[in-house]
């Protein structure tokens, strides 16, 4: 390998402070400027995918240009090596930090958190996904406590193809993301905040969320599976919520991890404030006291205190599996109704959407109160299996063929075609494993063949034949009916009497004769129908088998409203998707509005009717309940919520007015009270006039 050179253009070498897998990191000082310091990178590796990853890095870092990131000054050749300049920051990596203080304090930890995940979002929101977020890529500035994001030599940029294969994964173990163990194409932005919550976790416990390495051969490897909790690595003094954030940051799936690294900041935060909130107090706005309310909103109005309310048992049951777009959007929207200004803008729109509204609702509106909640609308859907009792069926042996080795099963213990979704299915019949037999045939014990009823398995029977009579004329003869003899040896003649004319004919005693069984064929038996000659029997059980399917829908308690309305103008967003092979999961009995279609469901079950598939959707739209007064209140207006006093939300309370805000949209619903009524009176006085007007003119022209 070349020596390092002394210099390289204006800057000289003093000493290497870093190294990695293909390159070092090297200070150096301003051949003029001695305060100016630098970090140089010079890329080890002579090879063309190399040169060109660090060409690619060098490039993506000097585009983002942010507080949290390492700049680019410089980037080019020196013979022998390729080399980048980027800024100094005196202190050194987190990896080295965490060496040798684990764990690090909260605050530390929540400022590295804050600091990365703001870098993150950043290079996200440019398109840049960092795939290599580890302790090993955070620099913390000792002097001042600058946090920077760093080594995007691995980055993937969205739209543009990128330098790795498809079944080559590069990055740290230890912080690789489930999808990105599989594949480094396989990366999202989302895969860059499940590697920062395992920064965080260890920050937090001082070891990684494991007690294996996940993503890696044996014999450290492991499945990728749920963080441990941080009482087991001993953390103590964290509510229990922080190990939900970690959860949800390092989900499996990642479409149930936080959309952003700030929303999964803004969690944080919000469980850590709320364990050492003591006391929340709800402000009541001013003029409690007698005080008459100003009519119209401080354009300085800061938003109200936040409403303490008790989370949702999906929330609070179902939370790792939601979908955490849509519920940091709830948020969002829920932190910006709480700004009056906001509410009193939506007001305002509302009254202008009208002719007949009362005009500048907002600025008339003082607002004492916002709360947001979801509201939550169930969908499940059952495919019943049924299985009907087991049937003995009997079969003729004709193959004679071997027998399998099976295990016996009973019909529910019986493996059928997988379910193709919620869709009827007729199903059909199926064998059950373990049940055949071969049996001798029972009717003719096993000789496949029976007596022949006729000649009672003689082969000959004994026809009787007539002898010309007084009425035979000239035809000759005439054949009586045949009787059978036992045996076959034994003749005997019975005259035969015919009816038809009150005539009968005599047979002579004589005139009988002994011939093959016309039935049998002289051969005195018959084939056996039931093994249909074979003599044995091939034995099994059956079961015959069909799907149903069904849908049951349930949701929240609604506030009065329109509900025809409320789908029509606001949509519901997916926030849950979870199936269930084989009956119902435990936890959606711990939701009430689920509880309730689980019971009904099961309802239809018995002996012969299972649950084959289940599946359970949840949507939500958010609800935002404004009180506010309109500067008449007449006495102290009690704050609580009107489902904790009995009343129902519309009501007006002293001057005190409920309504709702729904959904996404942010839609009011039509109400009478916010009418304009003397436009109202107005309408109907002029009505009135030009209706006597009209009757004046006719009882004049007639």
């Amino acid at each position: 390998m070349a020596s390092i050179p002394q210099q390289i253009g204006n800057y000289k070498l003093e000493r290497q402070i870093g190294k990695g897998g293909m390159s070092q990191v090297w200070l150096a000082r301003h051949r003029t400027l001695d305060d100016r310091l630098v970090a140089i990178k010079l890329l080890m590796a002579q090879d063309q995918e190399w040169e060109d990853r660090f060409s690619r890095e060098a490039s993506i870092t000097s585009r983002l240009r942010h507080e949290c990131i390492v700049q680019i000054y410089d980037h080019g050749y020196h013979a022998p090596y390729h080399y980048t300049v980027m800024e100094y920051v005196p202190g050194g990596a987190l990896r080295e930090l965490l060496r040798n203080h684990r764990p690090l304090p909260l605050e530390t930890a929540l400022h590295v958190l804050r600091c990365a995940g703001s870098a993150l979002d950043y290079a996200h929101a440019h398109g840049v996904t960092h795939r290599d977020v580890s302790p090993g890529n955070i620099l913390v500035d000792h002097g001042n406590g600058r946090v920077l994001l760093t080594d995007f030599g691995i980055a993937r940029e969205t739209g543009k193809a990128g330098l790795t294969t498809v079944n080559k994964v590069m990055g740290t173990p230890g912080y690789l993301s489930p999808e990105h163990a599989s594949s480094a194409t396989a990366v999202t932005h989302l895969s860059d905040i499940y590697s920062l919550g395992i920064v965080l976790y260890e920050m937090l416990t001082g070891a990684l969320p494991w007690d294996h390495t996940p993503g890696v051969l044996e014999p450290n490897g492991g499945p990728f599976a749920p963080p441990l909790p941080l009482r087991a690595r001993g953390v103590e003094g964290l509510p229990y919520e922080v190990d939900r954030v970690l959860q949800t940051m390092m989900a499996l799936d990642p479409a149930k991890r936080y959309p952003s690294a700030q929303a999964a900041i803004e969690d944080l935060e919000r469980v850590l404030r709320r364990h050492t909130m003591t006391t929340t107090i709800v402000s009541a706005g001013a003029g409690e006291k007698g005080k008459r309310s100003a009519p119209a909103v401080s354009p300085t109005a800061s938003p109200l205190p936040p409403v303490p309310v008790e989370p949702h048992p999906v929330e609070k049951v179902l939370g790792l599996d939601l979908l955490k777009a849509p519920m940091q959007e709830a948020r969002r929207l829920a932190d910006q109704l709480a700004d009056p200004q906001e509410v009193a803008a939506l007001l305002d729109q509302w009254s202008r959407e009208g002719l007949f509204r009362r005009k500048l609702l907002g600025r008339q509106a003082r607002v004492r109160r916002v709360q947001t909640q979801n509201i939550y609308f169930y969908t499940l859907r059952v495919l019943y299996e049924t299985r009907e009792p087991e049937r003995l069926v009997e079969e003729p042996d004709y193959k004679a063929a071997p027998i399998p080795r099976e295990k016996a099963l009973d019909r529910w213990a019986l493996e059928l075609p997988s379910p193709k979704g919620f869709a009827d299915e007729p199903g059909g019949t199926v064998r059950l494993p373990g049940s055949t037999r071969v049996i001798s045939c029972s009717p003719c014990q096993g000789v496949g063949r029976l007596p022949c009823p006729r000649c009672k398995g003689g082969g000959r029977v004994v026809v009787a034949r007539s002898s010309p009579g007084a009425g035979a004329s000239g035809r000759g003869a005439r054949r009586a009916a045949a009787t059978t003899v036992s045996g076959g040896v034994k003749a005997a003649a019975a005259p035969a009497a015919g009816a038809a004319g009150g005539q009968a004919e005599a047979l002579t005693a004589g005139a009988t004769a002994l011939v093959p069984c016309p039935d049998c064929q002289g051969t005195g038996g018959l084939k056996c129908e039931q093994c249909d000659g074979v003599g044995r029997l091939m034995q099994h059980k059956t079961v015959k088998w069909q799907r149903r399917a069904t849908e049951l829908k349930d949701n929240d308690d609604l506030p009065r409203v329109d509900e025809q309305w409320l789908h029509r103008v606001c949509k519901a967003r997916d926030v849950y998707r979870e199936r269930q092979q084989g009956g119902f999961r435990p936890e959606w009995s711990l939701v009430p509005g689920l509880d309730e279609l689980v019971k009904s469901a099961e309802k239809r079950l018995d002996q012969n009717t299972r649950v084959a598939m289940s599946e359970v959707s949840i949507a939500f739209i958010p609800v935002t309940e404004i009180v506010f007064d309109l500067g008449d209140v007449r006495q102290k207006p009690s704050l609580k919520p009107a489902a904790q006093r009995g009343q129902s939300p519309p009501a007006a309370d002293a001057g005190l007015y409920r309504w709702h805000i729904y959904g996404f949209e942010r839609r009011l619903p039509k109400d009478w009270r916010f009418l304009n009524w003397d436009r109202v009176a107005a309408l109907i006085l002029a009505g009135v006039v030009v209706l006597l007007i009209i009757l004046i003119v006719l009882l004049v022209l007639l």
